[in-house]
């Protein structure tokens, strides 16, 4: 029996490592980066005109200017906006007393992998992960694209060699 609490920096290394993995696949041509690339043009488009009538009708500078500062705070704000929202989501998605942050029990054998916390017991059968990935932190065994066991490296301890064989089968993609 393996005995570990996850936290909330593991719930973050969690949410980088998926981040990349979509980025990975998804390449330098996907949609979300053609909308982004439209997004900023329509920006400097906008900045351009901004510039452009500031110049040539100096008698409406005053209201330009407020056009100006608000434009320029929503564009901030814009640009803040993802990384204040993870902050958001990972200060109510984690409860104290949820699966995530309760301490956990792991056991393992050649079948597959049983998790028991307060909340319930999960047991996974090796062929019903999908892909795995690992830092230098934990080893993450995905069951969906977003959805993987995570497992703490040091954890392990001994037993370490023994879960690397039972998860050599898994296809790393």
């Amino acid at each position: 029996m393996i005995h570990f609490s996850l936290t909330h920096a593991d719930f973050v290394r969690f949410q980088k490592l998926v981040a990349r993995r979509f980025q990975r696949h998804q390449g330098l041509l996907s949609a979300q980066f053609g909308l982004r690339v439209v997004i900023w043009l329509c920006i400097g488009l906008a900045c351009a005109t901004y510039a452009r009538l500031y110049r040539e009708w100096p008698e409406i500078s005053g209201p330009l200017a407020v056009i100006g500062v608000a434009g320029a705070l929503a564009l901030a704000l814009a640009v803040m906006q993802p990384q204040l929202s993870q902050a958001l989501l990972r200060k109510r998605a984690l409860l104290p007393n949820g699966a995530f942050l309760s301490p956990q029990v792991m056991s393992f054998n050649s079948d597959g992998l049983r998790i028991e916390t307060q909340r319930g017991t999960t047991e996974t059968f090796w062929m019903s992960f999908l892909d795995w990935d690992a830092d230098d932190t934990n080893y993450y065994l995905f069951i969906d694209a977003i959805q993987a066991v995570i497992v703490p490296r040091a954890a392990l301890g001994e037993q370490l060699a023994q879960f690397e064989q039972f998860t050599r089968h898994i296809a790393q993609k």
